[in-house]
């Protein structure tokens, strides 16, 4: 089963993506089973998203299960940006394969790919 390659395969669950996702680069994404979520050194994915000029946010967010378009199934976390009132989105596009295991990436940024469960190793 790759759900990247059927868009109609059965739907992510829970299970698919709690856990700890990591990057080569240093980005994680701790996503819980009750909505909540914590990024670290997530690449920014648009202006005053980030921290001070950094590019890159770390902080609590919350999650939804959602699709990017034209992307494999996947969640968008939420968070607060830089300016008041904005809300943030970050989408993790998942692939599940017996092949590859569970992967996904961020769209707005796509390399590096985040592996979901031990430590990335590259």
């Amino acid at each position: 089963m790759d759900l990247a390659e059927d868009h109609d395969g059965p739907p992510l669950t829970v299970s698919d993506v709690e856990g700890v996702w990591s990057a080569s680069d240093g980005g994680r994404l701790t996503v819980r089973a009750d909505g909540s979520a914590a990024l670290e050194q997530v690449p920014e994915p648009g202006a005053g998203c980030g921290q001070a000029d950094s590019g890159f946010h770390t902080g609590p967010a919350i999650w939804v299960f959602d699709t990017f378009p034209d992307e494999s199934p996947g969640i968008r976390l939420d968070y607060p940006g830089a300016t008041t009132g904005q809300t943030c989105s970050v989408y993790l596009s998942i692939s599940i394969s017996d092949e590859y295991g569970t992967k996904g990436f961020l769209p707005h940024n796509a390399d590096p790919w985040y592996v979901r469960g031990a430590a990335h190793s590259g």
